[in-house]
């Protein structure tokens, strides 16, 4: 599997996770989940920027 398609996937699988993190977080009104999915999202965000950089 190429560098890019393992970048691809990571942010793709932690995007998901991150919503149903966020998603948890508004339904149970609990903050750690939703700070958690906030994290993920920026994750995602600084994984997208290393892969423009290669």
């Amino acid at each position: 599997m190429l560098r890019n398609n393992q970048f691809n996937l990571i942010s793709l699988l932690l995007a998901l996770l991150a919503f149903a993190m966020l998603y948890l977080g508004y339904c149970f009104k609990m903050w750690p989940p939703a700070i958690t999915g906030i994290g993920f999202l920026l994750l995602v965000w600084a994984l997208q920027l290393i892969k423009g950089k290669n």
